[in-house]
This record gives C-alpha cells, sequence and structure tokens, in this order.
C-alpha cells in the first residue's frame, strides 16, 4: 500500500527552514562569542526581532499556497523582487553602519538581510504547498 504524496514530502517541505533556523542559532552563538558592540546590538536584537516575525509569518506560506492552488495564477514560484529589494535594502543599511556608525542602520540591515532568507523560504515553501494541494485535488 502506497503512502499519501503529500504526507511523504511534508518533512522535505520544512527541512530547509530547519535548516535556516538553526543557522539562525550558529549566527546568534557566533555573535555571543564575538564580544563587540555590533555583535551584541545589532545582531543579536535583529535575531530577537526576527524569529516572532517568522514564526508568526508561517499562516502567510498556508496562504500564499492555498491562494495560489485556488486562483488561475501561472504555475511555479511567485515573484523574487520582494527576496532581492529586503536583501539588497539590508545590505544598503549594513553599508550605511559602516558610513556612519549608527547602530540602529546595523540593526535594520541585518533584520533585512534575515527577512530576504526568510521571503526566499516562503516563495519556495507556497510553490510546494500548492503544488500538493492542487495533486490532492486531482487524485
Amino acid at each position: 500500500m502506497p503512502m499519501n504524496r503529500p504526507v511523504v514530502s511534508l518533512p522535505r517541505l520544512i527541512a530547509a527552514r530547519l535548516l535556516w533556523y538553526a543557522a539562525v542559532g550558529a549566527i546568534a552563538v557566533l555573535a555571543l562569542a564575538s564580544q563587540t558592540q555590533f555583535s551584541v546590538a545589532a545582531v543579536l536584537s535583529a535575531i530577537a526581532i526576527y524569529i516572532p516575525l517568522s514564526m508568526l509569518g508561517l499562516p502567510l506560506i498556508a496562504w500564499l499556497g492555498l491562494r495560489r492552488a485556488n486562483s488561475v495564477a501561472p504555475p511555479g514560484l511567485a515573484p523574487v523582487w520582494p527576496c532581492w529589494l529586503a536583501g539588497v535594502a539590508g545590505m544598503a543599511l549594513l553599508a550605511g553602519y559602516h558610513l556612519s556608525a549608527r547602530l540602529e542602520l546595523a540593526e535594520c540591515g541585518m533584520l533585512l538581510l534575515l527577512i530576504a532568507i526568510d521571503l526566499a523560504l516562503v516563495r519556495r515553501e507556497s510553490a510546494c504547498l500548492a503544488g500538493h494541494v492542487a495533486a490532492s485535488r486531482r487524485g
């Protein structure tokens, strides 16, 4: 008796997100090991803001997936420009920190870089979820 396809691939759906959270944890450990003002004030506070935002954003994945599965949206991934916009803005703010030495710029830049990667994960996960919903409706 074959297993249900969506159930088998569900761990693969969340594996990238779990690896990303492990990487954010590693960044936090490295920031704690480095006793500089930048690591404590900017990196750790950005991570402290990012984790609740990311957890609250998980329903966004389901909403995007269901919306794409129910609509006549073109198959494939959602647009990539929000990921690039957040990443470029984050790098610009980090560059601004090096020019003006304002920790607020570094904190916002680090937060935007974390959000950019999270948006890329949401983009991938919503496409996978939409594919699973469409496959379950067909079969």
